[in-house]
């Protein structure tokens, strides 16, 4: 399959738009990235987890709706229209990033890892396993823990997600940016007596010691249930299970039904590189 067969109409936003306009419309559209337009041209791109790094890292003392998102834009990464999905796969691998875009003419086509684990599901069944691909290695933190902490730890290791266990170990959930930015976006909504935006508040109280970021826990955020796949299953199946329940990864039962860690679209990018 060619890249021009794997693409779609991007859903875009004007470059004169702020974070807090990001936010709604990745929301509203339950997408993970926006093309940034300028005078209905492609300029750039920009990511959920663009979003989530930056507005939990920076200490501009400045509300979701006065942050410009110029501040976050990448720039597009093109591929022939030729390309195969494999080679596609490949430069997705290399560049580490979630996202091509291909050219016809005037109109711009984007396709993501989900596009390519749909490619996968379709065209590779019985090729490998999970365990083939699986990551043993993941981020997670205790349900209890503050939420202060559980950012910190995702800011750190540059992930938007992040497991949670209960505390008998035992996976229980996820906390996401998408969870994050939801509440941002519903504490911002907020006006005190004075008409003042509490949007730059709730953001910093995310990492804040002593307000909400210390007494909320993940438990309180997280979405809870993690959808699993056996170590043994075709990893086709599991791209099937991903489509199906719309997300990122599956957690991975080893032969005892104990969790052994995750297969996500970026393992089966992978797998598609080899």
């Amino acid at each position: 399959m060619q890249a021009s067969s794997l693409a779609k109409k991007p859903i875009g936003i004007v470059k004169s738009s702020t974070i807090s306009d990001v936010i709604r419309k990745l929301l509203e559209n339950k997408l993970s990235r926006l093309v940034v337009l300028d005078s209905g041209r492609p300029i750039g791109i920009i990511s959920e987890k663009d979003v989530g790094l930056f507005l939990f890292g920076n200490s501009a003392k400045l509300g979701l709706d006065k942050i410009p998102l110029e501040t976050l834009v990448n720039k597009i990464e093109y591929v022939d229209q030729n390309h195969s999905a494999e080679e596609c796969a490949r430069i997705m691998n290399d560049k580490k990033i979630s996202s091509l875009c291909i050219l016809n003419g005037s109109d711009i086509g984007i396709f993501t890892k989900t596009d390519l684990v749909r490619y996968y599901s379709e065209n590779y069944s019985g090729r490998h396993r999970v365990a083939d691909y699986m990551t043993h290695n993941y981020v997670s933190a205790h349900n209890a823990t503050p939420l202060y902490k559980v950012v910190k730890k995702m800011l750190d290791h540059k992930v938007s997600r992040i497991i949670t266990k209960s505390q008998n170990e035992q996976p229980d959930g996820v906390v996401s940016f998408r969870d994050l930015f939801r509440i941002s976006i519903e504490l911002g909504d907020e006006q005190d007596d004075e008409g003042f935006s509490l949007s730059d508040m709730v953001r910093r109280g995310f990492l804040s010691e002593s307000g909400f970021g210390a007494v909320s826990l993940a438990k309180d955020v997280m979405s809870g249930g993690i959808i699993t796949v056996r170590f043994d299953e075709d990893l086709a199946a599991a791209c099937r299970k991903m489509l199906e329940n719309n997300i990122g990864g599956l957690g991975v039962l080893d032969g005892n039904g104990g969790f052994a860690g995750i297969i996500s679209k970026t393992d089966v990018t992978r797998a598609l590189v080899r």
